[in-house]
């Protein structure tokens, strides 16, 4: 699959990976999004951006790793967005019946996240607390438990890993707590 032959508008070219790998990024997608409508409403948007922009894209990769990375990409942000929009769709749709409901879901799932947090070894769960509860970044962590910045950044990407393993199903909460970790990088946070 050579990616040079679509950029240079080959639509044979294009056609061909079309057919290729359209069905098996839909499936990959759907991994993601559980949902075979969004799945396929993902892929269709790649391959139409791929398309328009093939001769602005810098593929440096196989065409088909680059299109799975993308699937990929799409699919968290997809995940991501749904997050933060959750809040203001509950808002608008806040029905009287529904609300035990959704504060039994939220209180289950909140209850998840805790104990999966209380289950993670005693440093390690000090590190993520004081990351995550108290906003202190990496150093002031460290001069707080009188340890090293190497080991509060290792502590807490080993908390990190064991959280996303053990909230798996909760993908969308996770998703959440990276997005803000990653927010707190970019800021200077952490």
């Amino acid at each position: 699959m050579d990616f040079q032959r679509i950029a240079s508008g080959d639509r044979t070219a294009f056609e061909e990976v079309f057919r290729a790998l359209y069905r098996p990024l839909c499936a990959f997608a759907g991994t993601y999004t559980k949902d075979r409508d969004k799945s396929e409403d993902l892929v269709q948007e790649l391959f139409v951006k791929l398309w328009n922009e093939r001769q602005r894209l810098a593929v440096s990769t196989s065409l088909k790793s680059y299109l799975f990375a993308a699937v990929r990409n799409r699919c968290l942000n997809e995940q991501v967005k749904v997050v933060r929009m959750r809040p203001l769709i509950e808002d608008m749709h806040d029905a009287p019946n529904e609300t035990g409901r959704d504060e039994d879901e939220h209180t289950w799932r909140s209850a998840r996240v805790q104990a999966a947090i209380e289950a993670l070894p005693e440093e390690r769960r000090k590190v993520f607390k004081l990351s995550r509860n108290e906003g202190l970044k990496y150093h002031e962590i460290a001069d707080h438990l009188g340890i090293s910045v190497k080991t509060v950044e290792n502590q807490m990407g080993k908390a990190l890993k064991t959280l996303r393993e053990e909230l798996a199903d909760l993908m969308p909460v996770f998703v959440a707590l990276l997005a803000m970790a990653d927010d707190l990088r970019r800021s200077g946070g952490i």
